[in-house]
């Protein structure tokens, strides 16, 4: 009988190969593990910078109705920030009203969160005799502009 020498003996060999073919799969599905779950995690950073600017211009916005709310004098002395020619501030023209400098309607130190207001037209049923006040469709804007665009339109009605 013939010695054989394990160099020689390929028994086992499968097994090798079956071994570094599940090492390689494992590979393979950990570098796609690693690569959604930074997808994820850049998708939340995102998602919250999204938030953050939306309730900014939130904000903003509800900020605007307060003061217009607590003005007195709308008709006679507006504020800078707020257009009272009816129709003239509207989805279209508002971008022009955000590079105006005007530093009444910033609600930070940069300037990344403002607001806009305007008249939109007179309420529908108001009397139009001139001694009574009459209701004013408003449209409020805010924009926040912090690592992005956050942009929100709200409605508001006053008398005056």
């Amino acid at each position: 009988m013939k010695a054989v020498s394990p160099l020689q003996n390929e028994d086992g060999y499968f097994l090798i190969l079956a071994t570094l073919m599940i090492l390689v799969l494992l590979t393979i599905l950990g570098i796609a593990a690693s690569r959604t779950a930074n997808t994820e995690v850049a998708v939340a950073g995102n998602e919250i910078i999204y938030q953050r600017n939306f309730y900014l211009a939130e904000g903003a916005a509800i900020e605007a109705i307060d003061r217009l709310q607590n003005y007195d004098d709308l008709k006679d002395s507006p504020p800078a920030w707020f257009d009272t020619k009816i129709g003239a501030l509207n989805d279209s023209t508002v971008e022009s009203y955000w590079d105006v400098a005007r530093v009444a309607n910033t609600l930070d130190p940069a300037g990344n969160t403002r607001f806009v207001a305007g008249m939109e037209y007179i309420a529908l049923g108001e009397s139009m005799d001139m001694d009574k006040p009459k209701a004013y469709a408003i449209t409020v804007y805010g924009l926040c502009k912090t690592q992005g665009n956050a942009f929100i339109k709200v409605g508001y009605r006053k008398s005056f």
